[in-house]
């Protein structure tokens, strides 16, 4: 059963039931007071009845000159007084013996015991008929007068007015019916809306937003579903950015591999095959075999380090960064010599807590590209200093520079501006992406500056640094 189904059914039932239940309490009160209002006339006319009777009797007894009347004549007195009456009218000796009636009647058998045992008058309804009953003391004896008295346009009128309820009811349902239905499908269109676009984005359209109209609960589910769907929609396209970088990074670690591999099987074939094979041509067989593995085994090294470094257990301490500095210009510097360049490495006083094997990575990863990328002669320059609570690092080179569309890219695995140059100097790309890496676990920002010709400028900023403290 549908929404709109259950919400008209539901109120159509309670609406009915309200309706109903409110006319019918108001019958009963209107009953009520209308019948109260009966056996008060009644009860009047029962001690008039009585009342008039007892000043007949007094009357005739005064005429027949008689201390009392017998029995005989009370009856004869009470058939000459009732005999032509409308209502019914009984008379009940001390013992509830009928001594009269001036018609036949069907006396409720408790209603006498309740004057007897409750010495006051009682009423009760029966068959359409109102019994009133006393207890009076006539000639000198207990009698319990009775009178019927007719209540049928009362009830009559009563069952009228339950048979128009129903009537009334049942059309006034007919009517909300009609006006319940078209109210609860107009305001359920928007549900309708919702849930066609809510339909739509789980199929896969997630370019795909509900129109959003008013301010009530449905256009909030509206909105709500629309940022939702923004929400899946950026996840999704994350996820295949992510999907599809995947793919470049086994595409070029494949490629990457098979070049040195290719060489290396291909000189050892040469060695292997060859029968007569020079001794120069042995050694440079050789050691091209041997550059290619250790192409391999930089490139491994590498791309184990780039796997594990948002992995691997860190150890947080705080380092003096004029000794860190110290210490990697005193490794790097025999690197430097070797390419026939100057290399400078330099930090202001103070400490900063980072864990010690990450940072000098990303120093030596940083210097070393920029060896790759100077010329012969060339200056390298590493400075650290304290700005407002950050560790400014700057790595400047004086080498061949990357074009600015490229700047962006050049933190990609396996990403290289110049292959044939970096493939020369041992390089796979993933040198500045092990970089990246380590700057974000540092919770700092990596940002190149550069020109064709001129260098590169790498600037990083990482946070909680102290300037001049102490260990």
């Amino acid at each position: 059963m549908k929404l709109w189904q259950k919400i008209f059914l539901y109120t159509m039932v309670l609406v009915m039931l309200a309706v109903s239940i409110t006319s019918i309490l108001l019958l009963k009160n209107s009953f009520s007071l209308a019948l109260d209002q009966r056996k008060q006339s009644v009860y009047s006319e029962h001690e008039f009845l009585v009342t008039s009777f007892k000043s007949l009797m007094l009357t005739e007894r005064l005429r027949a000159n008689a201390v009392v009347l017998d029995e005989n004549t009370l009856q004869e007195f009470m058939v000459d007084t009732f005999g032509k009456s409308k209502n019914g009218v009984a008379f009940f000796n001390g013992e509830i013996q009928q001594i009269y009636a001036n018609k036949k009647m069907k006396i409720p058998k408790a209603l006498i015991d309740k004057v007897k045992n409750g010495g006051v008058s009682h009423m009760q309804v029966q068959d359409y008929q109102l019994y009133t009953a006393s207890g009076e003391s006539i000639e000198g004896k207990n009698y319990y007068v009775i009178t019927e008295n007719s209540i049928r346009d009362v009830m009559e009128t009563h069952e009228n007015m339950l048979h128009q309820i129903q009537v009334i009811t049942m059309s006034c349902a007919m009517g909300i019916s009609l006006i319940l239905m078209v109210v609860v499908k107009l305001l359920l269109n928007p549900l309708k809306r919702v849930n066609e676009g809510t339909r739509e984005i789980a199929q896969g359209n997630y370019q795909k937003r509900i129109q959003e109209r008013g301010h009530d609960e449905l256009s909030e589910l509206a909105k709500n579903m629309n940022i939702m769907a923004e929400s899946v929609e950026t996840n999704i396209r994350a996820l295949e950015d992510v999907a599809e970088d995947r793919k470049h990074f086994i595409d070029n670690l494949s490629h990457e591999m098979k070049t040195p591999l290719t060489s290396i099987l291909g000189f050892s074939d040469l060695l292997q095959i060859k029968k007569e094979i020079s001794e120069e041509s042995r050694i440079e067989y050789a050691g091209i075999i041997k550059e290619e593995a250790t192409r391999m085994r930089t490139l491994s090294g590498k791309l184990m380090e780039l796997i594990t470094v948002g992995e691997a257990k860190l150890e947080w301490q705080n380092e003096d960064m004029r000794k860190l500095f110290a210490e990697i210009e005193t490794s790097l510097k025999v690197v430097a010599d070797s390419h026939g360049m100057e290399l400078a490495c330099e930090s202001e006083e103070g400490i900063l807590c980072v864990d010690r094997e990450l940072f000098k990575s990303l120093l030596y990863n940083l210097v070393d590209n920029a060896i790759k990328a100077s010329r012969e002669g060339g200056s390298i320059k590493v400075l650290g200093q304290f700005e407002e609570g950050q560790f400014c690092i700057e790595v400047k080179d004086e080498g061949v520079g990357i074009p600015k569309e490229e700047i962006e890219k050049i933190t990609q695995a396996f990403y290289m501006v110049d292959k044939v140059r970096s493939r020369a100097s041992g390089g796979a790309g993933l040198g500045l992406a092990l970089c990246s890496e380590i700057v974000s676990t540092h919770r700092g920002v990596l940002r190149f500056e550069s020109q064709l010709g001129k260098g590169t400028r790498v600037l990083i900023r990482m946070k909680g640094g102290k300037q001049n403290a102490q260990r």
